[in-house]
């Protein structure tokens, strides 16, 4: 769907429902949680209508804390995605049993002998996730088994992405930040992925924290992702603040209503680890934008893809 198509989805009540909550910060990564503090956040994050949740061993203590949480609560139809081959122990092995082994601790720590999707996190190369008897065929392994539902891939390279639709191994993929106000390289694999049946889950909305706090300049001081920006990433990140500010809204609502209004994305991970950061993210996706500066949004952005479009 092209910027303009956008037009007719504007402000939707429906937005809130493509949620789902991205547990990397549950674990402790960002800052100290307690386990309570994780409890409370998920109960919430259910209440207010979002109904799946991802997490993986890469984040800290975040399987850990989501399975306590999972023990006290009553969520009969939570959804859970993990992800196999980043676990610290075993760090960027994709072999059939190291798979295995992090999928085993994956169901103790988080309660679950199934999960809905299970995806194969951050190769540095697709060689070994692709190789016979490893990789996707250790999880068409464990899918027969009845450990899991479908098959993924996260990571940020989104040519990887590409081959692994093109060789029919995944049922749906996540790509980050690479689709926002700022970002829409992901845009032609997203087309791809819904042309071949493939699910998109879209991670880091707010571009891994740049556009999460309004100023981005705030972000650049207090986010550890700030060496991961390039001057590009920061001057269109600053456009946006002083286009927003010119028109009284919020550049996290405005970039968060933008990134849902696109039907090639089926879901999008919002990331927080209280209940105020699940609230306000809630409130990114509804907060309701005058007709007149969404429409103005979108013709800003059609006219900057068509500057940034080979001649």
């Amino acid at each position: 769907m092209s910027a303009l198509d956008q037009r007719q989805l504007g402000n939707t009540d429906l937005r809130p429902t493509r949620l789902a909550l991205g547990a990397a910060h549950m674990g402790g990564l960002s800052h100290p949680i307690t386990p309570a503090e994780a409890r409370d956040t998920i109960e919430r994050t259910y209440a207010l209508g979002i109904r799946h949740l991802d997490t993986s061993p890469l984040y800290g203590r975040s399987q850990e804390f989501v399975g306590l949480a999972l023990q006290d609560l009553h969520l009969p139809d939570l959804t859970i995605s993990t992800k196999v081959g980043s676990h610290p122990e075993r760090k960027s092995s994709y072999t059939a049993e190291d798979i295995r082994w992090s999928l085993d601790d994956s169901s103790r720590l988080l309660g679950r002998d199934r999960f809905d999707l299970v995806l194969i996190h951050d190769p540095p190369e697709m060689a070994p996730v692709m190789a016979d008897g490893d990789g996707f065929d250790a999880l068409d392994a464990l899918r027969d088994e009845g450990r899991l539902g479908a098959i993924g891939l996260g990571v940020r390279n989104l040519h990887f992405h590409r081959e692994a639709i093109d060789a029919g191994r995944v049922d749906a993929i996540l790509p980050y930040a690479d689709y926002n106000l700022v970002r829409r390289t992901a845009v032609p694999l997203m087309k791809h992925a819904k042309a071949n049946g493939v699910g998109v889950i879209l991670g880091s909305p707010q571009m891994q924290g740049l556009l999460a706090h309004g100023d981005p300049m705030i972000a650049l001081k207090i986010r550890a992702y700030r060496d991961w920006y390039s001057p590009e990433d920061i001057q269109g990140a600053l456009d946006w603040h002083t286009w927003c500010r010119e028109r009284a809204v919020d550049l996290r609502h405005l970039n968060m209503q933008f990134v849902l209004a696109t039907d090639d994305v089926d879901v999008v991970l919002t990331g927080a680890a209280s209940v105020y950061e699940i609230e306000a993210n809630v409130r990114e996706a509804t907060n309701p934008i005058p007709d007149d500066v969404w429409a103005e949004a979108l013709d800003r952005v059609a006219e900057l893809d068509d500057r940034s479009s080979p001649a």
